[in-house]
């Protein structure tokens, strides 16, 4: 008997007596399709990329490389819209929908569910049931009472809507107000009996507006008035300048003093040592990053993509530790995925290495009356995080005098538009600046070429006696690799119980002394310039207030400088008896000639006696 594996063989055979065949269960193969003649397999072919150095990542088993993303593909305007030609679904005719009847166009609002009055259940109650229960009465008597006096339909409520509203006040006191629940409480029930219609009805409106999200617009907050002229304002700022030195600002970030070369000499060493090994800013990864491209295959970083949070790490109290990103818990896998890692150098010594720092040079063009606010966005490239854009405001009056982009020296990696503010799309179609006629817009911001024409431009501006504005100024100043000795660091100026190196941002900043809300754009990232007069004003802030407690005290201003009052009181009278002849001895024997008896030692044959020399 044949093998079960030989008869298989004979299943793409056609059997010789065709349809004739009248087996029940033929080896052979029955009404077969003709078959299409056998093809050659193309080759493969190696895979098409825009870019030449891009290598084929399937082929390998490491995590591939990254080349760079920022230049556009060859033939392709990355800048244009998807399709400026519609699709053919877009102009075919489409039947309009069907009209909807009156009815059905306008549905009945559905009857608010009946509210009971009674104190809902918290998990952890501020006061007893009967409490609760007292209170709630009252809050439900005194709302009663002023909408009774309402005539507008639509801010009068019904009985439901009243018990809603006590109900809904009640328990967020509670919620929020545990310790105190009482005294809120009682407060707002003086307020409501004290209210008048007009003020109850007003309430009403903004509660109906917040419910549709139709808020009124906000209104702006009012400019600092300091009741000093825009020079007194300058000359004032001598009293709320840091002084590095004094304050040992070289213990957080704050370069006094250049590195040596052979300090520069040894880092340059080390990192060779180190063949371009980076530690991930984002996710802690270590990986390679070429400050040029590496030549067999055109990487600047490997170990592929980058998986992190974004956010920083939050830790409110009474809750456990979480991302601002996404509000998941510290550990949990990230929730961004950028194409590649990055870096950022921190020490005077590697930031040397790539660009060195220099100090303020003497300026005899620049004013005594000049003071310039200053801030700087920064981007992740080969050579760690570098100056992107550059905006300096003169103080106190916030008008531009400097705001560029800035090519960096190493490949951009990433441009980190989330928090710089600069777009690709704004970064490659820059047009190159010109001191001659400078542009002021953030639509149209010019482009430098390097670090070192940006750094001279800010320094046209400024001598070394020019008092420069900032909020962690020291990352600004390391940024652009200068050392300036007047600084202004509203760090310093409000600065965070715990001390440093802890320090307040300046949104919080801006938010709680100046009610005006910056870095709102989301993804979209800072703007230098809206930061910058932000830190302007907290500066002025900072002057109107030190001004009004001198001011109090009885200093004036005269010539250019806050004097202190007069001496208060008499002159100083004559010293008591005994006290002048003291002080004259003392005179006398500074001046070497000392009038005053001296005892001496005479010593003979009967012992010793004590001589007064007169």
């Amino acid at each position: 008997m044949w093998p079960l594996t030989d008869t298989l063989s004979f299943g793409e055979i056609p059997c010789p007596k065709g349809d004739e065949c009248d087996l029940l269960s033929c080896f052979f193969l029955h009404n077969a399709a003709p078959k299409a003649p056998a093809q050659a397999s193309p080759k493969p072919t190696k895979p098409i990329t825009s870019n030449p150095f891009l290598p084929a990542s399937s082929t390998s088993s490491q995590p591939s490389v990254f080349t760079g993303s920022l230049a556009p593909s060859k033939g392709v305007n990355p800048f244009k819209l998807p399709s400026e030609t519609p699709p053919r679904t877009a102009t075919r005719a489409i039947s309009p929908p069907p009209k909807k009847t009156e009815a059905e166009a306008k549905p009945e609002p559905k009857p608010d569910p009946p509210v009971s009055l009674t104190p809902r259940k918290l998990s952890k109650e501020p006061a007893g049931f009967t409490k609760r229960m007292a209170l709630l009465k009252l809050l439900r008597q005194y709302m009663a009472a002023l909408n009774n006096k309402v005539q507008n339909g639509k801010t009068k409520l019904t009985d439901n809507q009243l018990n809603k509203l006590a109900v809904d006040e009640e328990e967020q006191t509670a919620v929020q107000n545990k310790t105190v629940y009482e005294n809120v409480l009682k407060q707002r029930l003086v307020t409501l009996k004290k209210m008048d219609v007009s003020t109850w009805t007003k309430e009403r409106e903004d509660a109906i507006a917040k419910e549709k999200g139709d808020l009124p617009a906000e209104e702006k907050p009012k400019p600092v008035e300091s009741g000093l002229t825009p020079e007194q304002e300058v000359q004032f700022l001598s009293r709320l300048t840091a002084d590095p030195v004094d304050l040992c600002l070289d213990k957080h970030g704050y370069v006094i003093q250049k590195p040596t070369d052979a300090e520069i000499e040894e880092t340059e060493e080390a990192l060779k040592l180190a063949d371009f090994y980076e530690v991930c800013e984002r996710c802690k990864t270590r990986f390679q990053a070429f400050p040029d491209r590496r030549l067999e295959d055109g990487a600047l970083t490997t170990q592929g993509k980058c998986t992190h949070h974004w956010g920083r790490k939050e830790f409110p109290k009474r809750q456990d530790a979480k991302y601002t990103c996404c509000h998941e818990p510290i550990g949990s896998p990230g929730c961004v995925v950028g194409d590649t890692h990055v870096f950022k150098v921190s020490e005077a010594k590697r930031l040397s290495a790539i660009m060195p720092f220099i100090e303020t040079p003497e300026n005899e063009d620049v004013s005594l009356n000049t003071a310039v606010c200053f801030d700087c966005e920064m981007s992740y490239t080969t050579r760690g995080l570098e100056l992107i854009r550059l905006t300096a405001l003169a103080w106190p009056s916030h008008k531009p005098v400097l705001d560029v982009l800035v090519r960096p020296l190493g490949h951009v990696l990433d441009l980190n538009t989330r928090f710089s503010g600069v777009t690709r799309a704004q970064f490659l179609n820059a047009k190159p600046h010109d001191p001659a006629n400078p542009v002021f817009d953030s639509n149209d911001l010019r482009i430098v070429g390097t670090p070192h024409r940006a750094r001279a431009l800010f320094c046209q501006l400024i001598s070394p006696k020019t008092p420069v504005l900032g909020h962690a100024i020291d990352n600004d100043l390391n940024t652009i690799r200068l050392i300036h000795p007047t600084i202004i660091d509203t760090v310093l100026l409000y600065p965070h119980p715990a001390g440093l190196p802890i320090r307040n941002g300046l949104r919080s900043l801006a938010q709680r002394y100046l009610g005006l809300k910056i870095q709102q754009a989301g993804a979209d990232g800072h703007d230098s310039h809206e930061d910058a007069r932000a830190t302007g004003e907290l500066v002025r802030l900072k002057v109107a207030k030190e001004w009004r407690k001198l001011r109090t005290d009885g200093w004036q201003w005269h010539e250019g400088t806050p004097i202190p009052p007069p001496p208060v009181g008499p002159p100083p009278t004559d010293p008591v008896p005994g006290e002048k002849r003291k002080r004259d001895d003392l005179d006398d024997v500074e001046d070497g000639e000392d009038d005053r008896p001296v005892a001496k030692k005479e010593e003979g044959e009967g012992g010793c006696r004590i001589l007064i020399d007169e």
